[in-house]
């Protein structure tokens, strides 16, 4: 009778999971010739230039490493045609882009896809798609190194894995080219990169595909199935869907499903708008009883508005269904950020601590957070300081008994951070003076312990879970302590004990007695500790150095998944291979990262925490810093903002006046900065002189928006960018939306909107302008 009732129930889920019984499965066969019908494959065999896989004579990098096998002719949904590897004698299967001018078909395309891979990356550079009748279009190419790290976090490119000849893993990339379905075409111009033996950075075009016109308007590219879950319990999975435009119409409304064996589709992805010639990526939020990650053959249905297919449904094989109950030390490798973290687009770091009493560097040269350490070094700065200021008998230590936080208010921290409008916030738990501002039980070096015997940490996330409950909630950890008696690490030169700089004695490194194994019984522990006791949404760790990180990594995704459902994430200085984004930290970058990443910085020209050094004027402006988020958003990256309170815990008048300024612009344009995703064509333009502009697009299709980080001059913005324009868009400065601009496109495809000084003069900042289709 079990086996019987079991049976039954495994029927009843497979009937209510199943296909939607009025569609069908392709078959392989029809599959295939219907790729054949839509394909064209460009030749490349009179510009091979390069053997990079499979045998003697390949050298695909100029280092000898190649591709072990064969290359793969097939990525997603797309074909391409590879040229023979192994020939007698050795054959070119390749061709290095050096600025050739390869001839194209004289017809109108839906799309163009590169099969291509790059050594020596990333690569930043342009193609150009040139018509018959002298117009083009062009594609800025942001494109990792093969043999980039953390290949399951990319999710912007679409990519498979390939063995290499020293038995390493590199990637082959399907690349899209933007292009004007309505115009026949007539050449590509390939960027010139650079020779293989340069050791830079060098682009390899296996193939060349080209979609032409069919009775389908729409191409689905890919489909992928995510790690991450739609919102908290329960947990359904969200698949990625890459559409492309082929048609030369503007596609409305459509809605795309999936079904397959025991799943279904939990909420439908939506796309207001797709212009001819793009593409977009549409989320779809499933059900499934699957309860591990499994390969799988799924169903993908394109509705329009009124609820017609748009094309017949597609079969997706292979497709990564379920989410897996646990990670471990293995599949964590597999894990990404997760969805309110890439859309958060903007954090607060606050790095206070008992260094924040003495609070010295040499302005724009030192952190001031790093005061102890800064004034070790002989004849540094900060060692002059320090015996002069303080004298050579005050030791670090010292200054614990004397903190008095009278200033310290939770609650106004998180006014003011709300004031700016950031989405998250990370406190720093422990910096690297070993000064612990959370309840620990490894040892007494602790503000709870020690003056001023308080659990700041506590305090902080308490009060923004029973106030702030949007904001996220990060903790900052030091995994080495600089001077811990029993920490060690050649790899970044830290060696406890402590010593007076000028004296040479050993001093005291109070309440931290020495241990045998500094990582498993301090670092590990508390880490534990934060996790088990404050319950992070973001681990944000720093230095990395010796670890043993891997003993809470999975633990700490797990539990945040099974308690509450919350999705978490980690950075990329825990020591290990292991993280769900990287962070770069006072610096800017000029490509677009595969994965998740975060730009980090003070409102201090160098420092993380408060510089009693650093007058106003020498403060970041909120111009400039404005300027730095945008960039990175639109380049795919979060931008954290650090403040450094003062000692007493007041947060210095210059901090508050540029979060108050900074949340203030992002009140008028909001819309522009955390509804968007970075547009896939190129992520800015600065080819007008004193004009420098960035991108950003709708997730729903319909609006692209255009920062232009200075004034636009005689009262027109002019963008040469090929942007989606529909001939009815209207194009609007967003503090002034109600007054519709002007604009036109010349011979020399640049859009011009005419912009009045009185609308202009709204602005003081950066002008943020949104080109919405009909």
């Amino acid at each position: 009778m079990y086996f019987y009732h079991l049976f039954s129930f495994l029927l009843w889920i497979q009937s209510v999971l199943s296909l939607p019984p009025q569609h069908t499965f392709h078959s392989s066969q029809q599959q295939q010739q219907q790729q054949k019908n839509d394909t064209v494959f460009i030749d490349l065999s009179k510009y091979l230039n390069n053997k990079g896989a499979s045998g003697h004579g390949s050298n695909f990098d100029g280092t000898g490493a190649y591709f072990k096998h064969p290359i793969p002719s097939n990525i997603g949904t797309l074909s391409f045609q590879i040229s023979p590897a192994e020939k007698n004698p050795p054959s070119f299967d390749n061709l290095v882009s050096l600025g050739q001018t390869i001839p194209l078909p004289s017809l109108s395309f839906g799309s163009i896809y590169l099969l291509c891979s790059v050594n020596h990356g990333p690569l930043v550079t342009n193609l150009v798609i040139v018509y018959q009748d002298g117009s083009h279009t062009t594609t800025t190419l942001n494109l990792p190194d093969w043999q980039v790290q953390h290949t399951d976090q990319i999710t912007r490119l679409d990519f498979i894995s390939h063995p290499l000849n020293t038995n390493d893993q590199a990637i082959l990339l399907s690349v899209p080219l933007l292009l004007d379905p309505s115009k026949p075409v007539s050449h590509l111009v390939l960027p010139y990169t650079n020779p293989i033996r340069s050791f830079r950075s060098s682009l390899h075009i296996f193939g060349i595909t080209a979609l032409l016109h069919t009775t389908s308007d729409i191409k689905i590219i890919s489909v992928k199935g995510t790690t991450r879950w739609y919102k908290d319990k329960p947990y359904y999975q969200i698949i990625t869907v890459d559409l492309h435009n082929t048609s030369p119409n503007w596609l409305h409304d459509i809605s795309i499903l999936i079904y397959g064996s025991l799943l279904k589709t939990k909420y439908e992805g939506h796309l207001k708008r797709l212009a001819p010639g793009h593409k977009s990526t549409i989320e779809v939020v499933i059900y499934t009883v699957r309860k591990t990650r499994e390969p799988t053959e799924i169903l993908v249905e394109v509705l329009n508005t009124d609820r017609n297919l748009l094309i017949e449904p597609v079969q997706i094989k292979n497709v990564e269904i379920g989410l897996d109950l646990e990670f471990n030390p293995t599949s964590i490798q597999t894990h990404t950020s997760p969805s309110w973290f890439q859309s958060a687009k903007f954090g607060i770091f606050i790095h206070w601590g008992l260094y924040s009493l003495p609070s010295w560097a040499p302005v724009g040269h030192e952190y001031a957070e790093w005061y102890w350490w800064n004034y070790n070094r002989k004849y540094s700065s900060t060692y002059y300081y320090h015996r002069s200021f303080y004298g050579p008998d005050i030791e670090y230590d010292h200054f614990i008994p004397v903190w008095d936080p009278t200033h310290f208010n939770p609650k106004a921290w998180l006014d003011l951070i709300q004031a700016s409008r950031a989405k998250y916030f990370v406190f720093t738990s422990k910096h690297h003076d070993g000064i612990s501002l959370f309840n620990t039980s490894v040892n007494d070096r602790s503000t709870v312990k020690m003056n001023p015997y308080r659990d700041f940490l506590k305090e902080l996330l308490d009060t923004a879970q029973s106030s702030f409950p949007h904001l996220k909630r990060g903790i900052y950890f030091s995994l080495p302590e600089w001077f811990h008696p029993s920490y060690h690490d050649a790899s970044i030169n830290w060696n406890g004990p402590p010593t007076n700089p000028y004296t040479g004695k050993v001093v005291s490194y109070t309440n931290a007695p020495p241990v045998t194994d500094f990582v498993n019984q301090v670092q590990v522990p508390q880490i534990l500790e934060l996790i088990h006791n404050y319950h992070p949404d973001i681990m944000w760790c720093d230095i990395g150095g010796i670890n043993n990180s891997s003993a809470w990594q999975s633990l700490f995704i797990n539990q945040a998944k099974s308690t509450t459902g919350r999705q978490v994430v980690m950075n990329d200085r825990c020591g290990n291979a292991v993280s769900d984004f990287s962070t770069v930290e006072y610096s800017a970058i000029d490509y677009v990262p595969e994965r998740s990443w975060e730009a980090v910085r003070g409102i201090d020209p160098h420092s993380f925490g408060f510089n009693h050094q650093t007058k106003p004027e020498q403060y970041a402006s909120t111009i400039s810093l404005l300027h730095e988020l945008i960039s990175t958003i639109a380049k795919g990256g979060n931008f954290l903002l650090s403040i450094g309170p003062e000692g007493s815990g007041r947060v210095p008048d210059i901090m508050i006046k540029t979060l108050h300024e900074i949340g203030t612009w992002i009140d008028q344009v909001e819309e522009a900065i955390f509804d968007t995703i970075p547009y896939w064509v190129t992520s800015s333009d600065f080819n007008e002189i004193e004009q420098p502009l960035y991108f950003m697009q709708s997730k729903n299709g319909k609006s692209i928006y255009v920062f232009s980080l200075q004034r636009p001059l005689g009262e027109r913005l002019v963008i040469k960018s090929s942007l989606p324009l529909h001939p009815n868009s209207i194009i609007t400065l967003l503090v002034s939306s109600s007054v519709h601009l002007n604009w036109r496109i010349f011979s020399n495809e640049r859009l011009i909107v005419d912009v009045p000084d009185h609308i202009l003069d709204l602005e003081k900042l950066v002008w943020v302008f949104k080109i919405e289709a009909p």
